[in-house]
């Protein structure tokens, strides 16, 4: 702790006047002044410097009751009343035992981090150091995990743990709360928030990642009384809890908002991902594709999965990385033919497996289309390819002989590219039915459309621009005449 904030923090107590301060150095401790007195710049001396035998040569840091006093140049000073010199000397006295076993403890969780211990035992670890009941929760409002060692006794919390995530409810709650209007002006690292109804105040600790708020922690007042220092502590645990668990394989890995949001869309718990989308107010590009890469071989090796993951991102830098469980997932607003080919190189280098989902239009649709791309890996696999990158048009066929079951689901093996082209033009849907089915034969399909051939030959590159599909590629052919039989069933179960 630094002087000035030593300041800061008695001035909340007691009364102290014409503060001057030129040395802001860090107190190492706190002393009384005697007249055996021996100077040290580190040290917070408190007191009066009269009859004293031995003057201070060098710049010092002091809290004195005495008027008119001559330091030397550069020291520190601060004026308070005679009769509140012992009580400054403990208070401050007790500040700096308390900063330096939080220090101490904090060094303690940050090697418990470094031994690997599970987010549990290091929630527990940090219950400890603040003495109550503490919740860690992400960007989205999702409860990540809460310590163990100490009941939460406050009831909307308890809920909100046992639910897993923080309810829109309770989140419009803390939006109008007139604290939380405050916090948001101010912008400090933690604040303490009281809403109506409440028995408990709860300190809460924003964590900061690339702008946005990636995570909270909540501390609630129960066990032991919410103290000066915990506003400075608090934000410093939760970055090391939320490190953790950000880093954590088997948890998922958050690099950013956006990231922490796909991780939950794939959370196989039962949540309201919705909810959580339009708490976070986030926007997504409006055309997506996922890639995902899975090492080749039984990969436990976490720096080796840090700096693919770096590589994807150096890749896509447009796009949101997400850790789930094996796989390292990449949302991306689309791939081109430069960066498949750069993928292929680094899968090749990397020996991974990648697979691309289709594209879509709402990110509700993300899970899906995730698990499009790791079909994509273990279809690959299984056929033993050879390949180190698929596309889903390559299994879309298997995958769906292997997971249809019912209408529904039929619709999900349909290739978005005949939405994009019927929407745009149905006149373009058309031609690309009837020039597959005539084996893609210009001539006879321009006939049989009753159109020339040049504006048949216009309207497939046409197609191929909007939809980016390679007519060339066996396996998008094939994909495409399955989805236009797939369309034909589906519109004869409707009627049309």
């Amino acid at each position: 702790m630094r002087y000035i904030e030593m300041i800061k923090l008695l001035q909340e107590q007691f009364t102290i006047e014409n503060s001057i301060n030129f040395y802001n150095a860090k107190i190492s401790d706190v002393k009384l002044i005697d007249k055996d007195t021996q100077w040290d710049e580190k040290i917070l001396y408190v007191g009066t410097l009269k009859r004293l035998r031995t003057k201070p040569k060098t710049p010092i840091m002091l809290i004195s009751c005495d008027e008119n006093i001559v330091l030397p140049e550069g020291s520190s000073i601060s004026h308070i009343s005679k009769n509140d010199v012992t009580a400054v000397y403990n208070f401050a006295r007790d500040l700096i035992f308390e900063e330096l076993r939080f220090e101490a403890a904090l060094f303690e969780l940050t090697q418990a981090v470094l031994a690997k211990k599970n987010l549990t035992h290091l929630m527990n670890m940090a219950a400890d150091l603040l003495g109550n009941a503490i919740i860690l929760t992400d960007g989205a409002k999702k409860v990540l995990a809460h310590a163990t060692k100490y009941e939460i006794m406050d009831p909307l919390w308890a809920e909100n743990v046992e639910r897993g995530f923080l309810s829109y409810e309770f989140m419009q709650k803390v939006r109008i709360n007139k604290q939380m209007k405050e916090w948001d002006k101010q912008g400090r690292d933690s604040q303490l928030i009281v809403l109506p109804g409440d028995k408990q105040p709860k300190l809460v600790a924003r964590i900061i990642s690339e702008g946005h708020i990636t995570g909270s922690l909540i501390m609630i007042e129960h066990h032991t009384k919410i103290k000066t220092l915990h506003y400075k502590v608090l934000p410093l645990v939760g970055e090391i809890l939320f490190e953790s668990f950000s880093y954590d394989s088997s948890k998922g890995m958050y690099n950013s908002l956006h990231s922490s949001i796909l991780y939950n869309m794939l959370d196989e718990r039962e949540l309201n991902k919705s909810e959580m989308l339009n708490m976070s107010k986030v926007s997504f590009p409006k055309t997506m594709q996922v890639v995902v890469a899975q090492f080749s071989f039984n990969n436990k090796n976490r720096y080796l999965k840090f700096t693919l993951r770096t590589d994807l991102e150096r890749l896509f830098q447009d796009g949101f990385s997400v850790l789930y469980k094996s796989y390292i997932g990449v949302l991306v607003p689309n791939v081109s033919y430069e960066q498949k080919e750069r993928l292929k190189n680094l899968a090749s280098e990397e020996n991974i497996n990648v697979g691309i989902s289709w594209k879509f239009d709402d990110i509700n649709q993300f899970s899906r289309h995730f698990y499009q791309a790791v079909t994509c890996i273990k279809q690959s696999r299984y056929f033993n390819t050879g390949i180190h990158v698929h596309d889903y048009t390559d299994f879309s066929c298997y995958d769906m002989l292997l997971n249809c079951s019912g209408e529904t689901m039929l619709e999900n093996y349909c290739h978005p590219a005949l939405k994009i082209i019927y929407n745009y033009d149905i006149g373009l849907h058309e031609t690309l039915k009837k020039y597959l089915e005539c084996s893609k034969n210009a001539t006879l399909a321009a006939e049989q459309l009753f159109i020339h051939r040049n504006t048949l030959n216009y309207r497939i590159k046409k197609i191929e621009e909007l939809t980016g599909l390679d007519l060339d590629n066996h396996n998008v052919v094939q994909c495409l005449m399955d989805s236009f039989r797939i369309e034909s069933l589906l519109n004869l179960k409707k009627g049309k």
